[in-house]
């Protein structure tokens, strides 16, 4: 219910709606302008069919807006692709976004890490059995180090100790491992707005020194956050944060490169595709 009440409040709806039925009502007034009905009937059966007509067009534009399960938007000559789907399923040639925690922890022992969660996959699909040689490539990488932020971190529920700025990329493989959460004492993620808002800007700007112009896959980050401390966002608000990020990073993909904005599980169905659209005219 809430997407059709966003799709009718959106002035562009209307407008395109209006665009067909109003051509109809144009050419109608032409016509009786020129033909003498002897009788009113005859007018008020067209001004019905013309308004049934309408009534309809705008129906099916609202069915047809409801139903878009995917979009394409160009934001500043970059584009940006959003559509539902699994991000283990992408080739190699193509870089995938994997969010971490603050400390790029590797325990995946439900606790620290989901085994469910993405980087709890990624961990069990290429590091089950050797996580200490992930350790010791982040930790030895020279660019990583310009990225520490604190070190020796008391945690007396365990993890690692390193606190990376939030933002941080490290790149393995195909793969873009972020720092995208932070940890309180008790291994809790959480983030602020501002914290939120400024690490996706630090993170479209280290994309855009290593994406080497190839496709860049990045799942809906900040949807697995359970507290989000000052802010509470639906996926859809998460989307137009991380939309918004990008248009004022100034980031830009040129082709063939491409970025897709991946939806797993069903936060798909909670996301307004058709108002989306706005971010190209700059309406939003």
């Amino acid at each position: 219910m809430w997407k059709v009440k966003d799709i009718i409040k959106d002035k562009n709806f209307w407008k395109n709606s209006w665009a067909f039925p109003g051509i109809l009502f144009g050419i109608a007034t032409t016509v009786l302008t020129f033909i003498d009905f002897s009788k009113s009937f005859y007018k008020l059966i067209i001004l019905i069919a013309l308004v049934v007509i309408s009534i309809v067009y705008v129906l099916i534009n609202l069915f047809k807006s409801l139903l878009i399960k995917k979009v394409k938007l160009v934001i500043d000559g970059s584009e940006i692709e959003i559509k539902k789907g699994d991000i283990f399923s992408f080739p190699r040639n193509i870089y995938k976004v994997i969010a971490f925690n603050e400390f790029f922890d590797t325990e995946v022992d439900d606790k620290i890490i989901s085994r469910s969660s993405l980087n709890g996959q990624y961990l069990n699909k290429y590091y089950a059995d050797n996580k200490s040689d992930l350790d010791k490539k982040i930790a030895q990488d020279p660019r990583m180090k310009f990225r520490i932020v604190k070190t020796n971190v008391d945690r007396p529920l365990g993890g690692k100790n390193i606190r990376y700025r939030l933002g941080s990329v490290y790149k393995d493989m195909d793969f873009f491992l972020v720092a995208f959460s932070k940890f309180n004492e008790e291994n809790e993620a959480g983030l602020k707005l501002y914290e939120y808002a400024n690490c996706l800007i630090n993170f479209w700007n280290e994309i855009n020194s290593l994406y080497a112009r190839q496709e860049v896959v990045v799942p809906l980050l900040g949807s697995g956050i359970t507290r989000h401390k000052d802010f509470d966002a639906t996926p859809h608000q998460l989307l137009e944060v991380m939309l918004w990020t990008f248009k004022i990073s100034k980031v830009k993909f040129r082709e063939p490169s491409k970025v897709i904005i991946l939806l797993h599980r069903d936060h798909y169905k909670k996301i307004n595709f058709y108002k989306l659209k706005g971010f190209e005219k700059n309406d939003i």
